[in-house]
């Protein structure tokens, strides 16, 4: 897999301590997102927005498993 750190229009963004990397690529925007030390998972969309928008909707699914609430 690709290194997020070396695209050059990468964006870092945090949210609830997860690092959220924004990359254009083609026609999609890629987000690597994961907590510090931890594998990064990728989520696609069309524009950015809209991938920002699943990373946040990732990430509170996280949270909300992690803390046994259904």
């Amino acid at each position: 897999m690709t290194d997020p750190d070396h695209y050059p229009d990468t964006e870092l963004v945090e949210h609830r301590g997860y690092q959220i990397r924004l990359s254009p690529s083609g026609l999609e925007w890629l987000a690597f997102v994961a907590l510090l030390k931890q594998r990064p998972i990728l989520i696609m969309a069309p524009d950015r927005e809209a991938v920002l928008a699943k990373a946040y909707e990732w990430i509170e699914m996280q949270r909300t498993s992690a803390h046994g609430v259904s």
